[in-house]
């Protein structure tokens, strides 16, 4: 995560592209609405901060998020799309009864990288790692 508004601002300027005060509500409202949220969710937080932003203006600048690794998108079966703001290198842990997704940082996994390369000369440009199962709250 990216922990400053400048951070940001840096971040999608050194990508070639304007740092507008839209994308930066979007940004920070992908990290307020909560674990890996939709399209709706963050539009809903972004509205608080911008009541003018459109629907259209958020999904574009997460696509662009997605593009310049500020966020990882998240397909499922469904055809639906989650936003993931945390790009570090985690298991994320998905619910098959009601669909909540969960992170789960394993040190171990940070290997897996350097690993491909230096064994197999596979350079990973990204990364997303999903484990499915029942979570602790269907399962009680």
């Amino acid at each position: 995560m990216l922990s400053s508004r400048e951070e940001i601002v840096e971040t999608i300027r050194k990508s070639g592209h304007r740092a507008t005060s839209q994308r930066i509500v979007v940004y920070e409202a992908l990290w307020k609405a909560g674990s890996h949220p939709n399209v709706s969710e963050i539009h809903k937080y972004a509205s608080k901060s911008d009541p003018t932003i459109s629907l259209a203006t958020v999904y574009k600048n997460l696509q662009l998020f997605s593009e310049i690794g500020l966020v990882r998108e998240m397909g499922f079966r469904d055809g639906s799309m989650r936003y993931d703001p945390d790009v570090d290198f985690h298991i994320n842990l998905v619910c098959n009864k009601c669909g909540r997704i969960e992170d789960f940082d394993c040190i171990s996994l940070e290997e897996i990288a350097p690993n491909l390369i230096q064994k197999v000369g596979f350079e990973v440009q990204s990364h997303n790692f999903e484990v499915r199962g029942i979570c602790s709250r269907c399962r009680s």
